[in-house]
């Protein structure tokens, strides 16, 4: 039997919260979390240490399997060195849906984990020859680059498994002192510890594909890591900066109907402060249109020769008081009133205006939630959408 090893790549949970009709994304910055099978290498007996008990050798070197279009396009984007072109191309590399993938790479990482999907996995041969990498392809382009990430971490784990003894002896101590200088809040802690799932043996080769494809820190790693590193990739930081790309497309998209729904908010809330003030010197208006009637119809009941013989104070805001006959006060109280029905209906106008701005701004904010949602559920199938 051909023992064989999986390492998934994990695409964390996603959720909405209707308080402010906003998305989150759990972890989603780390984008997709992957897996290895690292297989058993044909290992070398050390000089000096006698006959080699037999072992079954590996199979006569075969033609580069043909790839399809799509991993030779996909290796293109890949920034990959000569080595690492040929070692990518030899793994057959599927580029395949949800469904295939989770079949493919059936128990790859935790599988106890809520609302996590595998982005791919590297599956490992006895001797190589049928080392196989399978990368998720989301059904969104704009995830597109997300395919970059996966592929390159799928084949630091081919390249580790073709390690010897001596280079691992010698590269898994600069891995350890590498991982513990990425900051502790980053997901790649957290995308390493479900992929290795407890499992202290599948340590080393995560450190190795998760920091080689996603961490570059400012001068990069211990020289010889990054001299191994180089062997496979061309610009290893370009291809990290593809992966930061790829990370925050989704968290981009959550971000920016969080945005839309705030602006909504805001404007909806100062349209309601709007529209009570209104309301509000409506009634004011009312009142003191009904006081004006009344006191303009005890005028005109008051015979002619008595209207005369009456004044009025009258007390404008912001003003000193004013003293003139009666009939003078009601035409003050006309020409105020009026002037303040026309102030009403103008605001009224405008706040009918803002208020249908404020119901556009909250349908743009609804399409793009639906949007951010559809993203976070093309990048993982298995996100846990809470409303």
């Amino acid at each position: 039997m051909t023992p064989v090893e999986h390492a998934a790549t994990r695409t964390p949970r996603a959720g909405r919260r209707a308080a402010r009709a906003a998305i989150v994304a759990c972890a989603l910055a780390g984008s997709l979390v992957l897996s290895a099978c690292t297989g058993l290498p044909h290992l070398p007996l050390p000089d000096g240490q006698g006959p080699a008990p037999a072992v079954t050798p590996p199979p006569a070197a075969v033609p580069l399997p043909e790839a399809s279009p799509e991993a030779v396009a996909l290796a293109d984007r890949m920034f990959l060195t000569e080595e690492g072109r040929t070692l990518f191309l030899s793994t057959r590399p599927e580029l395949a849906d949800a469904e295939r993938i989770e079949t493919a790479c059936a128990g790859a990482g935790d599988t106890d984990a809520d609302g996590v999907f595998t982005g791919g996995c590297f599956v490992g041969s006895q001797h190589r020859v049928d080392d196989r990498i399978y990368v998720f392809r989301p059904s969104d382009e704009r995830l597109a680059e997300s395919m970059v990430t996966v592929a390159a971490h799928e084949l630091l784990h081919a390249a580790y498994a073709r390690l010897s003894p001596m280079e691992r002896a010698t590269v898994d101590p600069l891995l350890a002192e590498a991982t513990a200088g990425v900051p502790s809040d980053d997901p790649v802690h957290e995308q390493i510890a479900w992929s290795t799932d407890g499992d202290d043996a599948k340590l080393a080769t995560e450190r190795f594909s998760y920091l080689g494809s996603q961490i570059h820190p400012v001068g990069g790693f211990a020289a010889e890591l990054e001299r191994l590193y180089a062997r496979w990739f061309t610009e290893r930081a370009a291809l990290v900066d593809t992966h930061h790309r790829a990370s925050s497309v989704v968290q981009d998209s959550i971000a920016a109907a969080d945005a839309a729904f705030s602006t909504a908010a805001s404007q909806e809330s100062q349209n309601a402060q709007a529209r009570a003030q209104l309301d509000a010197d409506r009634r004011a208006y009312d009142s003191a249109f009904a006081a004006y009637s009344a006191d303009l119809a005890q005028f005109e009941a008051t015979p002619v020769e008595e209207r005369g013989r009456w004044e009025v104070t009258l007390q404008p805001a912001g003003a000193e008081p004013i003293t003139m006959s009666w009939e003078a006060s009601l035409t003050y109280r006309h020409d105020e009133l009026e002037g303040f029905r026309a102030d009403l209906a103008a605001r009224d106008a405008a706040l009918t205006q803002a208020e249908a701005s404020a119901a556009a701004l909250r349908a743009d904010a609804e399409q793009q939630r639906a949007d951010a949602i559809a993203l976070v559920r093309a990048a993982n199938p298995n996100a846990e959408i809470e409303d």
